[in-house]
């Protein structure tokens, strides 16, 4: 039995749906923001090679496909 998500987990899960939706309909570069969890749903999708952070400026976008 799966085990019931937490409030925070849930924001965090939808952020990071939220994320990988905005970026596959603009693509390019996009503003992470201050909320805590958007900021770990950005660090959970860029650890599972979803997308990419650019540390200096705050932004990230989809990864692109390998060649």
């Amino acid at each position: 039995m799966a085990r019931k998500l937490t409030k925070a987990e849930r924001l965090v899960d939808e952020q990071m749906l939220a994320m990988i939706e905005w970026a596959s309909d603009h693509p390019g570069w996009h503003n992470i923001g201050n909320l805590d969890a958007t900021k770990k749903a950005a660090e959970l999708l860029a650890k599972r090679g979803v997308i990419e952070i650019w540390k200096e400026t705050g932004l990230y976008r989809l990864k692109p496909p390998a060649r």
